[in-house]
């Protein structure tokens, strides 16, 4: 199960002040980021292990653990993609580049799938955010206003094909379980 990128969590765990006070950070500087790259999403990897993963003892807990496989398979995804490559690169990913970044990442494909949707995702909610400050309208301070924000403006940023893409794709998901 891979984690929620911003938080570090996934998205059954209650938030505490502290992570809100984190998302508000990572959210507001998503906003202001005038694009979203593979770039950007590493740095809120690392920033999201922060202090964790250099406390002694707190490098094998799950959580870390699997943190630093979705950094090692970024970094990968970076190298063949480039670190400026966006969700429409990610999306154009052929076997080939797919079976480079198995390699070096040591992950399968079924992971890499996983982090090109997760990716897409946090495109979306980067286009819903820089929508949303160029309308002067606020943009949420914890996960759960932003699940609301994403469901109410997630039609205001995406063009039909986008949506019905969108779709396709959580019907193809539903049928794969």
């Amino acid at each position: 199960k891979i984690k929620n990128a911003v938080t570090g969590g996934d998205s059954s765990t209650p938030s505490s002040a502290g992570q809100d006070e984190a998302y508000t950070k990572q959210i507001t500087e998503m906003s202001k980021a005038k694009t979203w790259s593979l770039n950007h999403f590493n740095q809120q990897i690392k920033d999201s292990m922060g202090w964790k993963a250099k406390l002694p003892g707190m490098g094998g807990t799950d959580q870390v653990k699997q943190m630093k496989a979705m950094q090692s398979l970024i970094e990968a995804t970076m190298e063949v993609a480039g670190s400026e490559a966006d969700a429409s690169v990610l999306k154009e990913l052929g076997r080939k580049e797919k079976l480079q970044i198995c390699l070096k990442s040591e992950a399968d494909l079924k992971e890499i799938n996983e982090l090109v949707a997760q990716f897409q995702s946090m495109d979306i909610m980067h286009r819903i955010l820089r929508y949303r400050v160029e309308n002067g309208k606020s943009i949420p301070t914890n996960e759960e206003s932003a699940k609301t924000m994403m469901q109410k403006e997630v039609k205001n940023v995406l063009s039909d094909g986008e949506m019905k893409e969108m779709r396709r794709q959580r019907m193809k998901l539903m049928k794969g379980r």
